[in-house]
């Protein structure tokens, strides 16, 4: 675990080796396949996850599709958040699209954190900031740009995104169909 120590120090959250030692007890090294149902609609999501390695998607189905809202890869937060901190039922599942290796902290287990420890409440602050930023970027940015400019972002932001991912899952996150994002590819290349 310690690219989360790494990681933490990296967003200047200090934090000691005994608070250190509590939090590593309280985390579950998990590993999934690829294609494995992380979490299933319905189910309240228990845990807090940050990936080490792999990709995974959070997803929901409307009138027989697959709408992609999320995409969570090395050295981020994976989990449905609002069912984790609300104990609701998920409205999205939760996919491994590649094999990969998650370090969970169960719901009880961070909640103790919070109570006994100001740097829990400073990891969960900075998890919800984290959170809420790309939230809000993902929707600013389809307010405001265009279908070519989200491709090109994305681009950007995951260059080795079209290689990890099938295209009709980077369609439906974009908004567009694959057939568009076709479209587009041939447009730029």
């Amino acid at each position: 675990m310690e690219f989360i120590r790494q990681y933490l120090l990296s967003k200047n959250i200090p934090i000691d080796d005994k608070h250190w030692e509590e939090f590593t007890r309280k985390n579950i090294r998990t590993e999934y396949k690829k294609k494995d149902i992380i979490l299933k609609v319905g189910e309240v999501e228990n845990y807090l996850s940050f990936v080490e390695t792999g990709t995974a998607r959070l997803f929901f189905e409307k009138e027989n599709k697959d709408l992609t809202i999320r995409f969570v890869f090395n050295y981020q937060y994976l989990t449905a958040y609002d069912s984790f901190t609300q104990r609701t039922p998920s409205r999205c599942h939760v996919e491994a699209l590649t094999d990969m290796v998650v370090w969970r902290v169960h719901y009880d287990d961070l909640q103790e954190l919070y109570r006994t420890h100001t740097v829990g409440n400073l990891i969960g602050r900075l998890t919800v900031e984290a959170l809420y930023v790309e939230k809000l970027n993902r929707e600013f940015s389809f307010l405001s740009d265009t279908a070519e400019e989200r491709y090109l972002k994305l681009m950007k932001e995951q260059p080795d995104l079209f290689q990890k991912i099938p295209l009709k899952h980077i369609a439906s996150y974009m908004g567009i169909t694959p057939q568009a994002l076709s479209r587009i590819r041939k447009r730029i290349c």
